[in-house]
């Protein structure tokens, strides 16, 4: 079998700079082949690793002919409108440096493994032709001298040594058939510390040469043995049982064999090196369902495989009856009498109570990962420091953590430290309502809080959470207006409160009102979106300070369908309708994105995206500052995938 996985998994450092920093260079030394029409074989020579490919993974992979990094090739690819999986380009990637197919100096390359020159070349047409006649001549061999029950020590032993030579003649011919489809033969050797000692050698590269070339390869190795069988029927008879038994283990579709290489060839469609194996899945449990899937969807090679058992059982039944001289219906009543019928009932009550216990645990098992995960959570949420005020110190440092606080110097802090006022909010009490004159700034220490938007009077609907490092009324102040929307504790809370005059004193004499905005508004949104929370400060501040925050009153139309769209979209605040020809398919609530189809493909926008909510605020960036984000981190792209895949369910 060909080994399509050829490293261990990196560490998270590896792949960050594979990823995101690595000038990735295409080896030239790396052979293709054609499978079929969705599918090509990659083989870097010097390092005989392998991946399959698409067509189109491998024009990804050109992209990296003459040197670039992960970043500049994937915004290259979107530009083109060839647009990737984002998982499965991040995977391609890392398959093909660890295969030597993409080398950087951050990375070794693959150990040089020198192949075999075979001195025997065989013609895989001819071998179809010699294995079906030697299969045939078995057969009438056989029907014409059937084989008998021979215990004779010395019949056995020179059988076993035929079957020890056969089969090193069949690695010898399958040898040949690889080196004349145009591929190497590595690591021939003999192998002694095994029940049957015989010549072996590693055969995959006979991959290279297609599909005909491993049909060729797998009846190569069962020619010798059907060949032998045919002859021992005539002239001796005291070999055919072990050369039956050697014959039989070849054909069996129950383990690896010849004849499954050969069903597998034939019927089996080449499995994507990125579709298994995943370098970037977060749970093993994925990875064993997504294995099992690919396996199932081999419907013709599992048809196939059923197909050959049945009649490889039927073949085994008949040598055993031959062998007994009974006919196979006396056969059946032979095993009938041995076992009772009570047995065969307690044998299949014990078959189905595995089974069942199998399906039952592994149900535990993925049960039991997410009860752990969930009370690590908890855990963790227990072990954050109470809400107690020790001293103004404390308070500081804790400020110099918080959005909109970490860049003052340390005397500022100790300033706001002494100006804030702490509360404590029981749960279901309201901060702040809408409407209310703000004169206020909050900063929230401890507890949970939801922020509420009036759509009648007296009444409301929650739109959004606040938790530890929330800032909230930063609007009021710097505008000089009312509250727009009411907040409320959601159980014990403490804030921290700092006046309006305290806040243009100790706040916006050192840090500019758009440095302000930036930091509360947008960067504090940041840090709760489904798509950006798992950013690092850096890329939130440097992406604050690109996106641009655009306020829109109720029936205000962000994106019209068909009209020209170059930018990305995250909705900061109220609710949007999207609408196709007229017809409402969704709403789009805080955190929600949009724009990306449109960005991904003609510039045109596919649907009008539409405010409903009184008062709606948006995020926007340009298009190609957005790729660019996406594109520059391997864990901001893969976030991204997964929020686009979420809403494509939803």
């Amino acid at each position: 079998m060909t080994d399509f996985s050829p490293a261990q998994k990196p560490s998270p450092t590896e792949l960050g700079v594979l990823l995101n920093q690595a000038v990735l260079q295409l080896s030239p030394e790396v052979r293709m082949v054609k499978l079929s029409a969705a599918r090509l074989a990659l083989k870097y020579q010097p390092g005989r690793r392998y991946l399959v490919v698409t067509p189109a993974q491998w024009g990804a992979l050109r992209e990296f002919k003459d040197g670039s990094t992960v970043t500049a090739a994937l915004c290259n690819l979107i530009a083109s409108q060839r647009n990737p999986s984002l998982r499965d380009f991040y995977e391609l990637v890392v398959k093909a440096a660890q295969a030597g197919i993409l080398q950087t100096a951050a990375w070794p390359v693959p150990a040089v493994e020198t192949p075999v020159k075979w001195p025997v070349r065989v013609n895989g047409t001819v071998m179809r032709w010699v294995t079906g006649l030697a299969l045939l001549a078995a057969v009438v061999s056989l029907a014409l001298h059937p084989a008998r029950l021979a215990v004779e020590p010395v019949g056995l032993l020179l059988g076993w040594l035929a079957v020890a030579g056969t089969a090193s003649v069949s690695t010898a011919l399958a040898a040949g058939v690889v080196t004349k489809s145009g591929g190497d033969v590595y690591r021939v050797r003999l192998v002694w510390k095994t029940p049957l000692p015989r010549l072996v050698a590693e055969l995959g590269d006979g991959l290279m040469g297609g599909p005909a070339a491993e049909v060729n390869l797998a009846l190569a190795r069962l020619a010798p043995h059907f060949i032998l069988l045919a002859v021992a029927a005539w002239w001796a008879p005291g070999l055919v049982l072990p050369l039956l038994g050697g014959a039989l283990i070849v054909l069996s579709p129950l383990w690896p064999s010849a004849l499954l290489d050969a069903l597998g060839a034939l019927y089996r469609e080449p499995h994507l090196s990125t579709a298994g194996d995943f370098v970037l899945a977060r749970d093993r449990v994925v990875r064993l369902l997504t294995r099992a899937r690919q396996q199932l969807a081999d419907r013709k090679y599992l048809f196939a495989c059923a197909a050959a058992t049945v009649v490889w059982l039927g073949l085994v039944l008949l040598a055993g009856s031959a062998l007994l001289r009974l006919s196979p219906a006396q056969s059946v009543q032979k095993v009938e009498a041995a076992v009772a019928t009570h047995d065969l009932a307690r044998a299949a009550s014990w078959l189905g109570a595995a089974l069942i216990g199998a399906v039952a645990g592994f149900a535990g098992w993925v049960i039991y990962c997410h009860l752990r995960a969930w009370w690590r959570e908890r855990a963790e949420r227990r072990l954050r420091p109470a809400a107690v005020l020790v001293s103004p110190q404390t308070i500081a440092d804790w400020l110099g953590r918080t959005i909109l606080f970490r860049e003052l110097p340390a005397a500022d802090l100790a300033a706001v430290a002494a100006a804030v006022k702490p509360e404590e909010h029981r749960r279901g009490s309201y901060v702040v309502r809408e409407g209310e004159l703000g004169e206020r700034l909050y900063i929230v220490l401890s507890g949970r809080l939801e922020v509420r938007r009036d759509y009648a009077p007296g009444r409301s609907e929650p739109v959004a959470e606040m938790n530890e490092g929330d800032v909230f009324g930063e609007i009021a102040l710097l505008e000089g207006g009312r509250r727009t929307r009411s907040i409320r504790s959601l159980g014990r809370s403490v804030l921290l409160a700092l006046d309006k005059a305290d806040f243009e004193q100790l706040v916006l004499s050192k840090l500019s009102r758009q440095v302000v905005v930036d930091a509360v508004q947008k960067v504090g949104f940041l840090q709760h979106a489904e798509l950006t929370r798992h950013w690092n400060n850096a890329t939130m501040g440097a992406f604050a300070l690109q996106a641009k925050l655009r306020e829109a009153p109720a029936g205000a139309v962000i994106l019209e369908e068909g009209k020209a769209n170059h930018c990305f979209y995250l909705v900061h605040r109220g609710e949007l309708a999207v609408r196709v020809k007229g017809r409402e398919l969704r709403h789009l609530k805080l955190g929600d994105s949009f724009g990306e189809l449109s960005l991904l493909g003609n510039g045109l926008a596919t649907a009008t995206v539409v405010v409903v909510s009184k008062q709606a605020s948006v995020l926007e960036i340009p298009a190609r500052d957005f790729l660019n984000f996406v594109a520059s981190d391997f864990v901001i792209g893969l976030a991204w995938e997964g929020t686009r895949k979420d809403r494509k369910e939803r």
